[in-house]
């Protein structure tokens, strides 16, 4: 016994002069860091891409189309890897209007015609599908898209590629349609012919058409 009280004496005493780890260290504690280190400059971001512009339109080519006095209406749901490669205007009391052609890689393109006036029917074609986007301001009216070849035979001998071509819709102002490669290559005579989007892609987009306000930006960003 008197051994066993000369140990834990002995024990006692260490714990007593810190030399033996009798109970768990406190966990160290670490303060904020101090103020005054220097912290590391960012770098500006880098201007945004032609594809970060609403409906990939640059700020000029919104000044451009502005300045006839007209709304701007284009298409806010554009396919992935399409790109604006021409801008039109055309200044006149009562026909005046823009076309905006897009393309892709692949040589898929579209074309956004408005106008103020001087619009026309379309010959009716092998396909139509029925139209009703939320830019509207008629809906008493049917309205559809056109494709393949025109029904009558003498205009397919004049015009032997197949179609894509909406109905002119009545939207603010005026009238506006998407054309396909068919009124592209024959109008615009672009270096390599365009091809065509599928039907149902190309619906996508005239359901997309809008009015870009005044208060939106080139980039999309409100004032």
């Amino acid at each position: 016994m008197g051994a066993r009280r000369t140990l834990g004496g002995v024990i006692a005493g260490l714990c007593l002069l810190g030399l033996v780890a009798c109970r768990p260290a406190p966990p160290e504690v670490t303060g904020p860091p101090s103020l005054d280190e220097p912290t590391a400059s960012v770098p500006a971001p880098p201007p945004p891409p032609d594809t970060a512009f609403l409906a990939l339109i640059t700020p000029a080519q919104t000044a451009q189309i502005r300045a006839l006095g007209l709304p701007l209406v284009l298409p806010t749901a554009i396919p992935d890897e399409f790109a604006v490669v021409q801008l039109l205007t055309q200044s006149d009391e009562r026909f005046g209007g823009y076309q905006v052609l897009y393309r892709d890689g692949s040589d898929r393109c579209f074309l956004i015609e408005y106008t103020m006036g001087g619009i026309g029917g379309i010959p009716p074609t092998e396909n139509r599908l029925p139209l009703t986007p939320p830019i509207l301001t008629d809906d008493t009216a049917e309205y559809g898209l056109n494709y393949g070849l025109y029904d009558d035979p003498a205009l397919r001998q004049q015009s032997p590629a197949p179609l894509l071509i909406s109905d002119w819709l009545p939207v603010e102002g005026g009238f506006v349609r998407l054309s396909g490669a068919a009124l592209i290559n024959s109008t615009l005579s672009p270096e390599v012919p365009c091809t065509n989007l599928a039907p149902e892609a190309a619906i996508a987009v005239i359901n997309s058409l809008a009015v870009i306000s005044d208060d939106i930006q080139g980039d999309g960003v409100p004032e």
